[in-house]
């Protein structure tokens, strides 16, 4: 019998995961954190049901964490190596799934989307052949 596949965490699960290993694994010192400069702080417990929507994404503060993790390199961010499947000296990141700034999801379907577009550049015309 196969195992089954993992759930894939959201993106606001992946941080209170990453804050929680942050935090040697307690909850309480996660909910006592008081690194205000950290990208992720705001989004590091569950919002209550009456609190105000933030005015930011958690995938977009998942974006910054990285950027920061990376020392602000982008190519390094879409290079990371801490992909659930990495192996050692690696430790699979939470966040990684969420690297970009963006769900997988919707990064997928831009990048599809821009595959199947045609560049044109500024003065050139490209005449449309007729398929019968």
């Amino acid at each position: 019998m196969s195992s089954p596949t993992p759930r894939k965490l959201g993106a606001q699960e992946a941080i209170r995961k990453f804050c929680v290993a942050c935090m040697g694994g307690s909850y309480l010192l996660v909910a006592q954190c008081t690194e205000s400069a950290c990208p992720l702080h705001e989004f590091r417990q569950s919002p209550a049901p009456d609190a105000p929507k933030t005015t930011r994404p958690p995938v977009r503060a998942i974006r910054r964490q990285c950027l920061a993790c990376c020392c602000g390199d982008r190519a390094r961010v879409r290079a990371c190596a801490a992909s659930p499947a990495c192996k050692e000296p690696f430790e699979p990141c939470v966040l990684w799934r969420f690297r970009l700034g963006s769900r997988p999801e919707i990064f997928e379907r831009r990048k599809k989307k821009a595959r199947s577009t045609l560049l044109t550049l500024p003065g050139l015309t490209l005449e449309k052949t007729e398929t019968a």
